[in-house]
C-alpha cells in the first residue's frame, strides 16, 4: 500500500522530458494556436534553422503579449505632441520641408507612412493627410525593437484607378505565368469567359509578356473596365514553336467589399 508521503516523494521526483528546440517550437506555435489562432506555413521549420525559429516565434509572443496589455493613444500623443504648422499657413517650399520632419519624426517613433500612387501637389496632400487626419487616429501604445506600424495613405483614401490597374497587371501576370499553378488552383472558374482563357493556356507551356502599355481605366462604385495594348508570345506545348500576339485587350471588374474583382479578360488572340 502506498500512503501519501510516499505518493508525494513520487510525485516530487517526476520530471517533465526534456524537450530539444525543434520540439519547443512545435509547443510554441501549438500554444500561439489555441490563444490567439494564429497559423504557420508547414515548410516553416525546414526554411528556418531552430535556433532562429525560436528566436522567431519568441518575437511574436512577445509582441502578442504587449499587444493585449497595451494602451491606446493617438498617433500625436505618441510623437510627443509636436508643434507644427496648419497645412495654409505653409507655402510650397516650407511644405515639403515641414513634410520631411514630420515623417522623421514618425520614424523616430516606429511609425512609417507609405504612399502607393502618384498625386498632384502630393507634399501637401499628404501632409494634410497627416495632421488632418492620422494625428488624431488612436493606435496601440507599444515600443518594441525592430517593429515599427505601417500605415498606407490608400488604406484611408482607397484610389481605384491604381487599384484597378494595380489588379491589371496582376491578373495579366498570373494567366500568363504556366510556372505557377495559382490560377488553375484559384481562379479558373472566375471569368465568364474562362473556357476561352483556359484553352489558351492549355495551347502553350510557356508565356512571355513583352509589354504592357498605355492602361486606360473607366469606373464607377459598382464596375470598372481597363483596356491596354499588349504583346506577349506563346510557346506551344509538344514543340519550341512560337505564336506571337500583339494588340488591345481589356478586362472587366465588379466592387465588392471594398475590392475590385477581374470578372472578364479578353486578350488579341483571335484574327
Amino acid at each position: 500500500m502506498i500512503n501519501d508521503k510516499d505518493k508525494n516523494d513520487e510525485e516530487d521526483d517526476f520530471e517533465m522530458p526534456k524537450l530539444d528546440i525543434r520540439q519547443e517550437n512545435e509547443f510554441k506555435k501549438i500554444k500561439m494556436n489555441l490563444e490567439s489562432g494564429a497559423i504557420f506555413p508547414d515548410d516553416l521549420s525546414k526554411n528556418l534553422p531552430p535556433e532562429l525559429e525560436s528566436q522567431f516565434l519568441d518575437s511574436i509572443m512577445n509582441f502578442e503579449k504587449a499587444l493585449r496589455n497595451a494602451k491606446k493613444i493617438s498617433v500625436f500623443d505618441k510623437i510627443g505632441r509636436p508643434d507644427y504648422i496648419a497645412e495654409k499657413g505653409l507655402n510650397d517650399t516650407e511644405i515639403v520641408e515641414e513634410l520631411e520632419k514630420i515623417k522623421l519624426l514618425l520614424q523616430n517613433n516606429g511609425m512609417n507612412l507609405d504612399v502607393l500612387a502618384d498625386y498632384d501637389d502630393e507634399e501637401r496632400l499628404i501632409y494634410k493627410f497627416i495632421t488632418e487626419e492620422l494625428f488624431l487616429l488612436e493606435v496601440d501604445d507599444l515600443d518594441l525593437p525592430g517593429i515599427s506600424m505601417c500605415f498606407t495613405y490608400e488604406e484611408f483614401h482607397q484610389n481605384h484607378k491604381y487599384d484597378i490597374q494595380r489588379e491589371t497587371d496582376n491578373f495579366l501576370n498570373m494567366i500568363l505565368n504556366k510556372k505557377s499553378n495559382f490560377y488553375d488552383k484559384f481562379h479558373s472558374k472566375d471569368l465568364k469567359n474562362h473556357v476561352e482563357i483556359n484553352s489558351l493556356r492549355s495551347l502553350f507551356k510557356k508565356f512571355k509578356i513583352k509589354s504592357v502599355d498605355n492602361i486606360n481605366i473607366i469606373h464607377n462604385d459598382e464596375k470598372a473596365r481597363s483596356t491596354f495594348d499588349i504583346e506577349f508570345w506563346g510557346k506551344m506545348e509538344g514543340n519550341n514553336n512560337k505564336i506571337h500576339y500583339s494588340g488591345e485587350g481589356s478586362m472587366t471588374f465588379e466592387y465588392k467589399s471594398g475590392y475590385w474583382f477581374v470578372t472578364e479578360v479578353n486578350l488579341p488572340i483571335n484574327g
